[in-house]
């Protein structure tokens, strides 16, 4: 339990699973193609005079170019086209998926006690691995399971059946969220689709081969002759055999590795909460529940890979198990296991305590570090967050807590309701300067939707309170109350949003990274989810973007040009990725900057580590992080899709 997971490895490994399932799923089709030319083939065989014999002769035959080309075609499209449908089918990303399965989304502003204890787990763990806080659904089930689904972080939900919530305590929900963030780190969720597709397109070869014999049924229904439906029907019945024989090769295929991901899943959990008792504590109530972790309801069947624990039963028991056994993921975590599970009842539900952020005690490490002062968190949390980007650390969760349980109540209770979610995000980007404060208080009176203004208001009253490295945090926090709105309320946030960052007719930093923030979230959402294909450019081939993103952060935080161009000299020699040019102008050049992050984007994840680094060096060339860098590097680490852990 004690190895260290990495975020970039397993992006690459992930790479590298997509491509072996390829070659095998492309094997497959292969095979099916070939049995079903043979399958053809024996049935004009079969047809052809003498009529009811088959021999090797009438075989050979019958296997024409044409046949094996019309053959192989017709299955090879039949496979493909519905891969392509379901893919698209799924297009929506994480939410069609949670709604396939029957999900109700959590408002985030629930009064409910267990439901907000949940949201609490979950939001901690967002902040304290950097990604989005995702939308949160409950499945009305009785057994205890959860999911993860989406295609990367920013269009991912998390789903939890009713029993989870109501048979869980919080230690126990601390290990299955983390299991369910793992999976979300490490790029199982896009896998888990693409699984999905291929399965489908498998199946539909069997779900044809039943509609022929459906429709050679109601051919000899309709006439006594039925000359000619017999070979359809049994062109039919094979192909309906080699389809629902292929899906279960596939099945196969999806059981093998989905299991092997489970036990990383299960060891990311213990490594993040570091408290093997709570995922075991969960599997342990699982074993001991007369439901278990069975989910019966939508198409849990097709989705069993996506689970926390095993959600339906096979004829073919662990051979198509899509989890490894309780008893062996238990050991795995909890060596000292005696063996017996947790008996529990529909009525043994865990005490209602909501565990709101003020409720909850804290503990002196992250006390100890939000007290450090900006040295500290130069020296050793700018540090610490980068080299272990992606993977989270019990003191990262103990910080979000803390972080949490230090906004203001009244953001923090804005930020959980649509109206307060807008009202937050504009807050911040209201000036200081009377006038132009004046100016865009207005602009948010005429544009605002109703009750909008008034939060605003109220909220700029107690913006002082908040501290420097809360308001992206803050951001993260709203994400969930932001995508509940409407598509026209959308709309007019965006138009607003824009207006509010031109009044002055510049564009400051924060500005910039909150909008970069905020419409790479939400724009999955309320769009076209990108389905991001994995990066291959090394480093040496994107000198020009590096370049322009080292010296936009020299500048950023060095005074002189002297000291912003040895920052940036100490940057690029961490990077080895030879000589890079100095762009000297005193501004970031915004244009500039979204180019070269979109091209960095196209980097091998393997190669992202050795750029954060550098942009960590070239903030520290100094020792002290302002609130300008800081603001920068999360923008960036959001751009490159590299999760970071709060820099306070």
């Amino acid at each position: 339990m004690a190895s260290s997971i990495d975020f970039f490895q397993a992006q690459a490994d992930a790479h590298r699973t997509t491509l072996r399932l390829i070659a095998l799923f492309a094997g497959a089709v292969l095979a099916l193609v070939l049995l079903t030319v043979l399958i053809v083939a024996a049935a004009i065989a079969w047809g052809s005079p003498p009529v009811g014999v088959l021999s090797w002769q009438k075989l050979f035959a019958a296997l024409s170019p044409s046949l094996l080309l019309g053959v192989a075609g017709g299955v090879l499209a039949v496979v493909v086209i519905a891969s392509l449908f379901r893919l698209l089918s799924l297009s929506r990303g994480g939410r069609v998926i949670a709604e396939s399965l029957g999900g109700r989304p959590i408002p985030p502003n629930s009064d409910d006690p267990q439901e907000r204890r949940l949201l609490n787990v979950v939001e901690e763990m967002s902040i304290a691995s950097g990604v989005p806080v995702p939308p949160v659904y409950v499945i009305d089930e009785d057994g205890i399971n959860a999911f993860a689904a989406g295609y990367g972080p920013d269009d991912a939900v998390l789903g939890v059946t009713r029993g989870t919530v109501e048979l869980l305590d919080r230690s126990e929900l601390q290990g299955v969220v983390a299991h369910e963030f793992s999976h979300i780190l490490n790029g199982d969720m896009r896998l888990n689709i693409k699984l999905m597709s291929v399965l489908f397109g498998i199946l539909v070869i069997g779900i044809l081969g039943r509609s022929l014999i459906g429709g050679r049924r109601a051919s000899s229904a309709r006439s006594s002759r039925g000359s000619g439906t017999a070979q359809i029907a049994v062109v039919g019945l094979a192909l309906m055999i080699v389809g629902y024989v292929g899906t279960f090769f596939g099945n196969l295929i999806k059981a093998a590795v989905s299991r092997q991901r489970e036990f990383l899943a299960d060891a990311s959990a213990v490594q993040f909460t570091r408290d093997p008792n709570g995922i075991a504590g969960a599997l342990r109530k699982i074993g001991g529940l007369g439901d278990g972790s069975r989910v019966h309801g939508g198409q849990a069947e097709e989705m069993s890979h996506m689970f926390f624990a095993q959600a339906v039963t096979s004829l073919f028991g662990r051979l198509l198990a899509t989890h490894p056994p309780l008893d062996s993921r238990i050991r795995a975590v909890d060596p000292t296991w005696d063996g017996n599970y947790t008996l529990v009842s529909r009525d043994a539900r865990v005490p209602e305590h909501g565990g709101s952020p003020a409720s909850e005690p804290l503990s002196a490490l992250h006390i100890t570090d939000a007290a450090a002062g900006p040295a500290a968190a130069t020296a050793l949390g700018l540090a610490a967050a980068v080299n272990h980007a992606g993977r989270v650390t019990p003191g990262d969760v103990d910080r979000a807590r803390a972080l949490i349980d230090g906004l203001p109540r009244v953001f923090h209770d804005a930020v959980h309701e649509p109206h307060g979610a807008r009202a937050a995000i504009y807050a911040l980007l209201v000036a200081d300067a009377p006038a132009l404060r004046e100016r865009q208080l207005e602009l948010i009176d005429a544009r605002a939707d109703t009750g909008v203004p008034a939060l605003v208001r109220d909220l700029l009253d107690h913006r002082p309170m908040l501290a420097p490295g809360s308001r992206l945090p803050l951001v993260q926090l709203a994400m969930p109350a932001l995508k509940t709105l409407s598509h026209e309320q959308y709309a007019r946030f965006h138009e607003n949003l824009i207006a509010l960052i031109k009044s002055d007719r510049s564009i400051a930093l924060f500005e910039w990274v909150l909008h970069r923030v905020l419409l790479k979230e939400l724009r999955p959402h309320f769009g076209q989810v990108e389905r991001r294909r994995d990066g291959r450019a090394s480093l040496r081939e994107e000198r020009e973007a590096l370049s322009e993103l080292l010296s936009a952060l020299a500048r950023t935080g060095h005074g002189d040009e002297a000291t912003a161009r040895a920052a940036f000299a100490a940057g690029a020699a961490q990077l080895e990725a030879g000589d890079l040019a100095w762009r000297g102008e005193q501004d970031p050049d915004f244009t500039r900057l979204n180019a070269a992050l979109r091209r960095l984007r196209g980097l091998h994840p393997l190669a992202q580590p050795r750029l954060l680094k550098a942009c960590a060096r070239t903030v520290l060339f100094d020792e002290v992080l302002v609130d300008e860098e800081r603001d920068l590097l999360h923008g960036i680490a959001a751009a490159l899709d590299c999760p970071l852990p709060p820099l306070n």
